[in-house]
This record gives structure tokens, sequence and C-alpha cells, in this order.
């Protein structure tokens, strides 16, 4: 049997096809959301990669499974979400739900700096950390098909934007006492000193 290579050329034209709703521009605000949910997903592959704590590793593990998930809802057209919902799987409160309790389960844990966290504290945080900000990306993007009226189910803005204080935590968690985190400070601004000025000689009255 001949193989079936992964070139169909359907997309020389700037075209793609949703999971339900035809084919629509590569530039589509649903493409976008979608697209940038997967660039999430292989980000946090690669900070899986980095990661040796059983636990830790699963979790991330477990979100790469759930992102398809969430790729799967935005890459469906509204009209079509009662396709997606009879052969896919869809987000629920449950996935909400369960990054809510290992959050709470890593506050118990982890104390974290009064300050903002400089990435790079090991070589997986800092790649946790760029999984986040690609999951923030993705969350606007989620949030502009919500205000476009293309966004059928809620719960998936929710699940992303809990998801990404999950990946600050596990970030910060990777630190541990391995090293000192860097942290940001603000800036503060002292009250420039008054120039100082010479005194006016008083000249001498002769008498």
């Amino acid at each position: 049997m001949a193989r079936k290579s992964i070139v169909t050329k359907t997309g020389d034209r700037g075209e793609t096809g949703l999971l339900y709703g035809g084919r629509v521009s590569k530039t589509d605000a649903r493409t976008e959301a979608y697209g940038a949910v997967d660039e999430a997903i292989s980000a946090l592959g690669a900070a899986r990669a980095l990661i040796t704590d059983r636990n830790r590793h699963a979790i991330i593990l477990r979100v790469q499974s759930e992102l398809f998930t969430v790729g799967a809802e935005l890459a469906t057209d509204a009209a079509e979400y009662d396709k997606l919902q009879r052969h896919f799987m869809v987000v629920t409160p449950d996935f909400t739900n369960r990054i809510e309790a290992e959050i709470a389960a890593l506050e118990q844990e982890i104390t974290l700096p009064a300050a903002f966290v400089i990435p790079g504290g090991t070589p997986a945080a800092a790649a946790l950390d760029v999984g986040r900000t690609v999951t923030r990306r993705a969350e606007r993007r989620i949030v502009g098909l919500q205000e476009a009226g293309l966004l059928k189910n809620p719960e998936v803005l929710r699940y992303v934007n809990r998801l990404s204080d999950l990946i600050f935590m596990l970030a910060r968690a990777e630190e541990g006492l391995a090293v000192k985190p860097l942290t940001g400070r603000r800036a503060v601004r002292t009250p420039a000193a008054r120039a100082r000025t010479r005194p006016v000689p008083r000249r001498r009255v002769r008498g």
C-alpha cells in the first residue's frame, strides 16, 4: 500500500480547512486562535522534555492533551458545534476545576517572591515560562473570538486563563531551591538634587 504524503497542496492559496465549518483564510481569527494553542502545546512539550519530576511531568502531558480539545473547539464554526459534540470531547468545567485544585496545591508548597520573576532560573522553568507567555497569547486570540461572537463555549476561555496561572506555578516549582529566583525590582525615582549656586559676593562700601 502506497504511503499517503502529508503534502496536500490545498493550502497553497492561503486557505485551510476548519474541523467543522469549511475552508477559511489562514489569517482567519479562528485559525490564529487554534494556531496559538498549537504553539502552546509545542512549547509545553519542550518544557516537559526537561522536567524530571514525575508529578509535574504528568500534569503537563495531560494539559497538552486537553489543549488539543481546546484546539478542536476553536477550529469549529459556531454553527457546526453540534457536530463537534457528537464526535469529540469538549471543554467542561471539570477541566478548569482540576487546574484550580492543582494551583491551590502548589500555592501551599511554594513561597512566591514579592516581585516580578525574571525567567531563566533553570532550563525547565525558563521553558515553562515560554509556554506560559504563548498560552497568554492564545488567550488573547480566544478573547477576540468571544468578542466577535465566534466562541460557542465560554468554558474554553476560563480554562485557558487558569492554565497560564498553573504554568507559572509549575515554573516556580521547577526552580525550587536549586537557585534563588532573580526578581525584577521597581525603579524608584529619587528627586533631583538642587543645583548649587555660588553666593554673590557683596561689594564693599567705601566710607
